[in-house]
């Protein structure tokens, strides 16, 4: 049988699913705020999207939804995190949504 390393390597998880959104979340402090309704990417999802390498002129794009690939996890993002203003608060919200039904079958592509 033929071997290829590749079979090894280590897969990457979606990071546009609420559960990696709790992954990174579970990583910031807790005390640490951000603003909401901030619009130039220092909101939660900017802060997150860069992280996971997409600039924010990308990631904020409101498109047709056949073409806006973020579309679900951006309505998921500000669905489970709401007005929260710290990391600690966001994540609780991400828990709490990630176990609600509805979010899982919204998030779990």
């Amino acid at each position: 049988m033929l071997y290829d390393p590749k079979w090894e390597a280590p897969t990457k998880a979606n990071p546009f699913t609420l559960p990696s959104l709790i992954a990174w979340l579970e990583k910031q402090p807790a005390l640490k705020t951000f603003n909401f309704g901030n619009c130039t990417g220092e909101c939660l999802y900017g802060q997150y999207m860069a992280s996971v390498g997409v600039p924010w002129d990308e990631a904020r794009k409101q498109k047709a939804p056949r073409i806006d690939r973020y579309r679900e996890f951006r309505h998921a993002v500000y669905c489970a995190v709401c007005i929260a203003d710290t990391f600690g608060a966001a994540l609780k919200r991400a828990r709490k949504a990630y176990s609600s039904t509805m979010c899982k079958d919204q998030t779990n592509g």
